[in-house]
């Protein structure tokens, strides 16, 4: 594991770090193999804080939730630098040297966490990240603060195999959290993601192509696709699709419309394409889907 800073913790501050027996138990249980914590903490105004590592063996999370920091990270190509402020997270993956400290002016306040695990390494790819870009904005991160309290209250506790897991569940939970509060989850640099989304729901009776949904935001289709895919993981037409289905079990719940009718009133023509798509999406046939919703 690569060594959490020694900084000395000033009033309000905590820094754990989880014994090897442990972090070794929840490399193998099977609630926590994939995502774990190796330790974690909380600096409150960290003047002077300073790391610099040549070997980084983990991956590192750090949120600044007030002041400002700066970091540098050591790429195939040449060190890439950046700043961090409040409401910005930094995401440091293994394997990359790097060096991180508070501002000079206005000292940062942070939440961090070293961490492993099998599902480690594609961390950055959930949150829309690669190199050489390593730090986003969320929003509305004070949602999590319940979470993030919990998880800084087990150190008062007494560390068992028990305390280990729940911690784990807890970083977890909150990590899976954070792409609904990326920035880029919401707008992209050329489209307004929740605009383009009216515009699909305006239109689910309609069966809409690449080019109508390109021509809304004025991109090119292949410019389109590729950046609508970095915002939401998926392509434009499964993502179109899908919103039909949603709303098509809207209709299958609150009404007596025969499946025809709803394929139709969303724009399929063709009812037995309707039908296996809505399997395909929903794991079982619209009227099975109807029937099994009538039983409850």
């Amino acid at each position: 594991m690569s060594q959490p800073s020694s900084w000395p913790l000033p009033a309000g501050s905590s820094r754990v770090v989880l014994p090897l027996e442990l972090t070794s138990y929840l490399a193998t249980h099977p609630l926590s193999r994939h995502f774990y914590p190796l330790a974690y903490g909380h600096y409150l105004s960290a003047a002077e804080h300073h790391v610099e590592r040549t070997q980084h063996t983990d991956h590192l999370l750090i949120f600044c939730h007030r002041g400002r920091g700066h970091y540098r990270v050591q790429t195939a190509d040449s060190w890439q630098y950046g700043s961090l402020s409040s409401g910005q997270l930094l995401l440091l993956p293994a394997g990359f040297a790097h060096a991180y400290y508070a501002d000079a002016q206005e000292p940062w306040s942070i939440y961090w966490a070293h961490f492993s695990g099998s599902a480690a390494k594609k961390s950055m790819d959930l949150l829309g990240l690669a190199p050489p870009q390593f730090s986003l904005a969320l929003q509305n991160w004070r949602s999590l603060l319940p979470s993030v309290t919990d998880l800084l209250n087990l150190q008062h506790q007494r560390w068992q195999k028990q305390r280990a897991v729940q911690a784990a569940t807890l970083l977890q939970n909150l990590y899976a959290q954070l792409p609904g509060l990326t920035e880029t989850t919401h707008t992209a640099k050329d489209f307004d993601l929740l605009a383009l989304e009216r515009f699909m729901q305006d239109n689910s009776h309609r069966d809409l192509d690449l080019a109508d949904l390109a021509a809304v935001v004025g991109l090119s289709r292949y410019h389109f696709a590729k950046k609508f895919k970095t915002v939401t993981g998926t392509s434009p037409m499964r993502y179109f699709n899908e919103l039909k289905i949603k709303l098509a079990c809207q209709q299958l719940d609150t009404s007596t419309d025969t499946v025809r009718a709803i394929a139709q009133s969303l724009g399929f023509d063709d009812p037995y394409y309707f039908s296996r798509l809505f399997k395909k999406v929903m794991g079982l046939a619209p009227s099975d889907y109807r029937d099994s919703h009538r039983q409850f």
